[in-house]
Formats: structure tokens, sequence, C-alpha cells
């Protein structure tokens, strides 16, 4: 089992990915945070399953992962009867950061999810793990998300 010293050190170094992958699924820092939370308690009370240390970091994803799609089902009970616009993040050329980010957005959510998990610099492997499918499929949503990206952004410079 792993020691309470180790589990600390562990979530903090995959703190700001853990936020970024619930960000994925979630979209609302407040929730996020919920979902770390929901987390961080759940992988805290089950440190006794996780076989291995160097697992921990999918481990954790995973658990991350069910808390936050647990809290979008409660919301989705609830609709919200207005929506807060969304604030885009800092980047040194703001106009293309949202060409980019927007066509990200544009992707089906299951190739989106694979792509940026990607970008956060995770194996495929660990996608996998993650997201629940085989590497082989992995790898298509993401040859998927590339070509279409290709294909968003190519309409987008045209019009």
């Amino acid at each position: 089992m792993i020691s309470d010293e180790a589990f600390s050190e562990e979530v903090s170094t995959l703190a700001k990915t853990a936020f970024g992958v619930a960000y994925l699924i979630l979209k609302n820092p407040s929730d996020c945070e919920d979902a770390m939370s929901a987390a961080i308690l759940s992988a805290y009370e089950n440190r006794h399953t996780l076989r291995k240390r160097n697992s921990f970091r999918a481990w954790f994803l995973q658990i991350l992962r069910n808390k936050a799609y647990t809290i979008l089902r409660e919301h989705r009970r609830f609709e919200p009867t207005e929506q807060l616009p969304e604030t885009p993040a800092p980047f040194a050329d703001p106009a293309a950061a949202m060409d980019v980010r927007t066509a990200v957005m544009r992707l089906p959510e299951i190739q989106r999810n694979a792509l940026l998990l990607q970008q956060e610099g995770y194996a495929l492997e660990e996608i996998g793990t993650i997201l629940e499918i085989p590497v082989g499929t992995v790898k298509s949503r993401l040859s998927r998300a590339k070509e279409t990206l290709r294909t968003i952004l190519e309409e987008t410079r045209y019009e």
C-alpha cells in the first residue's frame, strides 16, 4: 500500500494535469475542483487497491474521470437556464489561439479527449487506460482527430 506521504506527493505532482483532465469533461472550474476533491478522497480511501506505485497516474486519473462523469450526469438532470461566457486562456496570438481552440472544440468529444490527453504528454497506453479503450482505438481516434482538425482549420483559413 502507498504511504500517506507518497500519496500526497503523487497527487501534488498530478494536480495541474488532473485539473486539465477534469476540465476536458466538465468545462467548469468549480465542478473540476469538486471532481478533484472527490477523486482525491476516493483514491486515498482505496489506496490499498493500487497494485504498482508506477501506475498511480493512470489509476488516479481513471478515478478522477469517473468522478467528473458523475458530476456531469448530475448536471444534465438540472439544465441551466443561461450559460456564462467562457473566458479564453491568454496566448501570444489570441486570434490564432481562438481559431485552434474553436477548431478543437468542434471535434467530436471522443476524438477531442484523446487529442488533448496526448497534448498533455500522456502515452498511448495511459490514454487508453484513462478513456477505457484499447491502444489501437486511441491511435485511430488521434488520427481521425488530427485529420478533422486539419480540415476545420483549412476551412477557417479560407473563409
